[in-house]
């Protein structure tokens, strides 16, 4: 593999590293925000929402706490939706279409529609899920590549269709 090959892999990998962190800082910044001002208004005796889900919240613990698990699987699985997305993206010289069809509370599937079926093709999109194989959250939000043949695109039953453009 050449040197510029190299050096684009790890800008992509740099700029999805970036991306995600941006998200996460944005998120949190804002909470923080929200988190601030429940402080200072709780000082002067006022309540907000969030104060308010706070004070429930110690009420019922437990509920509580698989709710707020729930919550984040659903944001890590939005996580995971976003890189599956943009390394469809980034192959999308080998992918003719792809197509969310189904996601579960944990696990992500995917039907693709490969421009030419072949072993390297496949080969190439079995790379992403043998790396994130390899990450101890495949265990919790397991990803499933299905390949489709074009003949059958119209018989695929699916919940989204993943656009290439941009």
């Amino acid at each position: 593999m050449g040197d510029s090959v190299l050096d684009i892999k790890k800008d992509n990998k740099l700029g999805q590293l970036k991306a995600i962190l941006y998200l996460l800082q944005t998120n949190l910044e804002e909470f923080k925000d929200e988190v601030d001002s429940s402080y200072e208004l709780l000082k002067i005796g006022e309540k907000t929402s969030l104060s308010k889900k706070i004070e429930q919240k110690m009420d019922n613990p437990i509920k509580d706490i698989f709710e707020f698990s729930s919550k984040i699987d659903n944001q890590v699985n939005y996580i995971i939706d976003k890189v599956v997305r943009g390394f469809l993206k980034k192959n999308s010289n080998i992918v003719e279409k792809a197509f969310k069809t189904k996601s579960n509370l944990d696990d992500l599937h995917y039907s693709i529609v490969l421009k030419e079926d072949n072993i390297d093709n496949r080969t190439k999109m079995f790379s992403f899920l043998d790396n994130f194989d390899l990450m101890d959250i495949s265990q919790k939000h397991p990803i499933y590549f299905q390949f489709i043949p074009k003949q059958i695109i119209d018989k695929i039953n699916y919940n989204e269709e993943i656009k290439f453009e941009n």
